[in-house]
């Protein structure tokens, strides 16, 4: 069974009279281009739909040896979904990047971004290729995936077992009685031998009200890593937002939407996935592929959610339940754990349909929502975040979010965390993006960019290993931690007496501690913390990653994670940029906080590579009596990632800054300036080591 999965990115655009655009938009054989013609008129697929539910209330009868026609029907419907949605151009997109994953040992990961609101409602699951006569989502090399995009970042959370499960169970008076008693055990059965082998521990929330909820997600409560409800599900067609129903003080139904919810738990820092075993929790509205309660939930930023299309018996959602906390103990993607369990439910109970009623959405770009460590694992042994130290990593770490907690996202390979090699812990953490390996188009083609300069071409393809690089520029707090742990080291600007300095402050206040910097006029710094730090040189540059245990990004590293695979002008795309996505043209006058604009976020997730501040990278321009400049074709051998360069020698600079123009905030445009330069708008992005 794979644990590595390449992508196959694939957008459903909105339509009108059943044509819906269809687009790759990144996949191991490249992008491509076409359009869905619906199947099903409106009174065909109200009866394609109502049989399929038919089947799937009669598919856990006894093994039969024939198809029944409700099978045969659902069989048809998801065929009737393959061919249309898979075909010409997307078609061979889809054959050959499934052939480059098996050659490289990988599954391929068909990954559906639903933008029509009235496809979003459709059980995709149970897409059907009738070329190995099998449901898509049923192999381990084909997971199917809803992703949900949003601009927070993916946070897979270093977990040495068990992993901790927030159970409840809300079965409030009025409505079909549930029998709690049996629904524990059934959940403690499912999860009973992962228990004994300490891969998972299970703790019931006693109350069944909300106000009991909010009472465990305080600080103190958990941490968990999932909340798995048991209880009844609905969806207010009014309101167009799913609920739960939850009690009140009387015993009562007290209906929770999805919103009410998302606000209790999404907050909570380890949590890394919710499972709704309620009827209709994955229902949507038509018009808004956000209102399900699972969606929502993803969308408030709980990185994966598990929900139900439909009702699932008792037999199927414990085997379900096993299987699927078994496998992401093991350490699996979540979606390659649903995967696992769709596959083990198909054999334990013959014929049943009920392996598509669970349906996965997640915002997590490869999977990965948890790094399951072993117990012997001597790095992470007793590091698993606990609250007592939170709040003091947070703070030294510029309060950015928890502490050993890392980001992994990409539009890639998912990939299981490999072995580390043992090192000194980094004194601060990033927020870190994985970019897969693979080629991209380095550079501009002036027949598609004619802002493009000579420098910038020709275009021209390059290939990177894997790296992972910080979603966001180094902050005023994080260089603060670097100066406050380096007393004796003096930037730049200090040596050279300038009062311009990179904090503009007289003072700092770390971890309690008042510094008093030499230079620069009195300002509150504090307010500028979240800022990019600005007014460094190369040098300062150098100096904070090696103390930090990163390095910069070569030129080509950055350009990559800036623009993704397809040549695009600008990180969002080769619409020219505005206002709203990115800080340029003067249009605030200084810096702002990183992350502000997310609608300028580039398609691995990276935020402020257009604007704000120009980050140096480690690649040399050249240009002084003994050195050329280094021109494109981009060649990493032919000393231009020479670190040791003369300080004659310019360095390449990326991405503009808040006085540039729409010109300057490219990803092709590329600067070269004095290493010792150290200005309002230049500051720094890192890359990881590992």
């Amino acid at each position: 069974m794979p644990r590595t999965y390449l992508d196959f990115d694939l957008e459903i655009g909105c339509g009108e009279g059943g044509a819906y655009p269809v687009a790759v938009l990144y996949s191991p054989a490249g992008n491509a281009r076409g359009q869905m013609i619906f199947p099903f008129r409106d009174l065909e697929l109200e009866n394609r739909l109502l049989t399929l539910h038919n089947a799937l209330l009669k598919s856990d009868s006894p093994r039969r040896k024939m198809l029944t026609d409700d099978a045969q029907a659902v069989r048809d419907f998801g065929r009737a979904l393959f061919v249309a949605l898979l075909r010409d151009d997307i078609r061979s997109a889809y054959d050959v990047s499934r052939r480059i994953a098996r050659e490289q040992g990988c599954g391929l990961r068909l990954k559906l971004r639903i933008l029509a609101p009235e496809l979003a409602v459709l059980p995709w699951e149970y897409l059907f290729d009738e070329r190995p006569d099998e449901y898509v989502c049923l192999s381990f090399g084909t997971p199917v995936v809803r992703f949900l995009e949003t601009a927070q970042p993916v946070m897979p959370l270093i977990v040495t077992p068990p992993l901790r499960i927030l159970g409840m169970i809300a079965a409030p008076a009025g409505l079909t009685a549930l029998d709690v008693a049996a629904e524990r055990r059934r959940l403690e059965r499912a999860v009973g031998n992962l228990t004994k082998r300490g891969l998972v521990q299970l703790h019931w929330l006693e109350g069944q009200t909300l106000r009991d909820l909010h009472r465990a997600m305080r600080l103190g409560g958990g941490p968990w890593h999932i909340f798995h409800f048991i209880g009844h599900g609905g969806f207010d067609a009014l309101r167009e937002e799913g609920l739960l129903a939850f009690c009140d003080s009387e015993g009562q139904p007290d209906p929770i939407t999805a919103t009410e919810l998302g606000r209790e738990i999404a907050d909570h820092p380890t949590l890394r996935l919710v499972v709704l075993n309620a009827c209709e929790s994955a229902t949507a509205a038509k018009r808004d592929i956000f209102s399900s309660t699972a969606a929502t939930l993803v969308r408030r930023g709980v990185p994966a959610a598990i929900a139900m299309q439909y009702e699932i018996t008792d037999r199927a959602a414990v085997e379900f339940t096993e299987l699927f906390y078994e496998a992401l103990a093991d350490g699996l993607p979540v979606d390659a754990a649903v995967t696992d369990a769709r596959k083990g439910l198909s054999g334990a109970i013959r014929d049943t349909l009920e392996w598509g009623i669970p349906v996965l959405l997640m915002r997590s770009p490869d999977g990965v929502i948890f790094d399951v460590r072993g117990h012997g694992d001597a790095e992470t042994q007793g590091q698993e975040e606990t609250w007592g130290d939170r709040d003091t990593e947070m703070e030294q770490a510029g309060g950015s979010r928890p502490a050993r907690v890392e980001v992994v996202a990409s539009v890639g390979p998912a990939r299981v965390a490999p072995p580390r090699v043992a090192r000194p812990l980094a004194p601060i953490e990033f927020d870190w993006l994985t970019i897969p390996a693979g080629e991209f188009l380095m550079g501009s083609d002036k027949r598609k960019d004619k802002m493009a300069l000579d420098d910038e071409t020709p275009q021209h393809t390059i290939y990177l290993p894997e790296y992972r690089i910080a979603r966001v520029p180094v902050t005023v707090a994080q260089f603060a931690a670097f100066m406050a742990a380096n007393r004796g080291y003096r930037t730049t600007a200090e040596v050279q007496g300038s009062a311009w300095n990179w904090s503009g402050s007289e003072w700092l206040e770390i971890k309690g501690a008042t510094w008093a910097h030499p230079h620069g006029p009195k300002s509150n710094v504090r307010a500028k913390q979240d800022h990019p730090v600005t007014c460094v040189s190369w040098y300062d540059a150098l100096a904070f990653s090696k103390w930090a245990l990163v390095r910069l990004p070569t030129e080509a590293e950055w350009e990559k994670a800036a623009r993704a695979t397809d040549g695009r002008i600008w990180p969002w795309g080769n619409r020219e940029p505005n206002s709203g996505v990115c800080n340029f043209k003067m249009a605030v006058g200084e810096t702002t906080p990183v992350g502000r604009y997310p609608d300028g976020t580039s398609q691995y997730g990276l935020l402020d590579v257009a604007g704000n501040v120009w980050e140096w990278t480690g690649s040399l321009w050249g240009a002084d009596a003994s050195q050329p400049e280094f021109g494109y074709p981009y060649d990493p051998k032919d000393g231009r990632e020479n670190p040791n360069a003369p300080d004659s020698v310019r360095r390449v600079l990326c991405g503009g800054s808040f006085r540039s123009s729409a010109q300057y905030v490219r990803c092709a445009f590329r600067l070269g300036n004095d290493p010792n330069l150290r200005l309002d708008f230049i500051g720094i992005r890192v890359v990881s080591l590992d």
